[in-house]
């Protein structure tokens, strides 16, 4: 089909003007936008009218999107050629709003998500995928992205967000519902870290270990030491199991971890972070005792594990329905919408 007006406007990064040859007819057929706009009681429909192929300017259009859109419009579109990245996502989301084109771009909407997912480089990107994915209105991504990110993003991201372009626009209540579900989340995780300091203390039993201690320079030796080769004394009681040693242990691991103190790590790492460090806490831990693995101190530690896998395993993402419903999130509300 033959073009008969030509759209101009800048690239967003160099502001080099580009001009696209367009069909009037193809641009009506496909945005509502375009339609009304190319109607005669409007400059843009006048100029078409008078001039043959006349140019029209898009002054806040960036060229480098619009070519994108247009060359699909018009089945010029590679589909090999494509790299869409999460930024550029963002991107023809927000322009596709301006000239609601997600109906007549409906296939090339998801194609484009299955792009941006696998060049995810830091958080920020599953902000703009968040951004896309609400302003397309597709509720099946926004929610899979909305988990992802409650998961991965760290603590007071908001405030960095808000310095960035798009992240700023991003609705409020979003990153307010984000924020609010991500800070309960870590107290709860935290909870069940100091949890296990009591738990301990209930297991009075001890049990023998294979190791010795210098009661002069409070050396370890394995269980066959006669002899303090430090200090050369000769005292090196066995050393035991117990109540207390258990904690002191149990909070070692927990600082090994960097998970103690706790206000450092539950107040500025991801839940992802929190989860690899509790996994890390279980598996990395030199104890020996003959209780092996029915010691108090292993089985908290893999109940602790546990009962953190399952308060990860909770989180879900958030119905774009419910968010488009209630500007001022409400955490306490039941969605009540279905999904396929």
């Amino acid at each position: 089909m033959d073009g008969d007006v030509i759209l101009a406007c800048q690239n967003r990064d160099d502001h080099v003007t580009r001009a696209f040859r367009v069909s009037s007819k193809v641009l009506r057929l496909a945005s509502p936008v375009f339609a009304g706009m190319f109607r005669p009681q409007f400059e843009e429909g006048n100029l078409l009218l008078q001039k043959e192929c006349p140019v029209v300017e898009l002054k806040e259009d960036d060229a480098s999107i619009m070519s994108v859109i247009l060359e699909i419009l018009h089945f010029r579109c590679d589909i090999e050629d494509d790299n869409t990245d999460s930024e550029t996502l963002a991107r023809l989301a927000i322009h596709c709003d301006k000239y609601d084109l997600s109906k007549s771009l409906g296939p090339w909407v998801a194609f484009w998500f299955g792009k941006a997912k696998s060049v995810v480089t830091s958080t920020n990107d599953l902000g703009r995928q968040l951004l896309a994915a609400y302003t397309f209105n597709v509720s099946k991504e926004f929610k899979a992205i909305s988990e992802t990110a409650l998961k991965t993003v760290s603590p007071g991201f908001e405030d960095d967000w808000e310095t960035q372009e798009l992240l700023a626009s991003l609705p409020v209540n979003i990153k307010d519902a984000m924020s609010l579900r991500i800070k309960r989340t870590l107290d709860v995780l935290e909870t069940e870290v100091q949890k296990v300091e009591a738990t301990l203390r209930l297991s009075l039993r001890s049990y023998e270990t294979s190791q010795r201690t210098c009661t002069v320079c409070g050396r370890t030796h394995p269980e066959q030491a006669k002899r303090c080769h430090r200090c050369k004394s000769s005292d090196l009681p066995l050393n035991y199991c117990g109540r207390d040693t258990r904690i002191a242990e149990y909070f070692a691991i927990l600082r090994k971890a960097e998970l103690w103190p706790t206000l450092q790590p539950f107040g500025n790492c991801s839940i992802s972070d929190i989860m690899f460090r509790i996994l890390c806490a279980q598996t990395d831990v030199n104890h020996a005792c003959s209780a092996g693995q029915s010691c108090p101190l292993f089985v908290n530690l893999a109940k602790l594990t546990d009962k953190a896998r399952r308060v990860e395993k909770k989180i879900r993402g958030f119905c774009l329905l419910c968010i488009r419903e209630d500007y001022e999130w409400d955490e306490s509300k039941r969605c009540t919408h279905l999904y396929d």
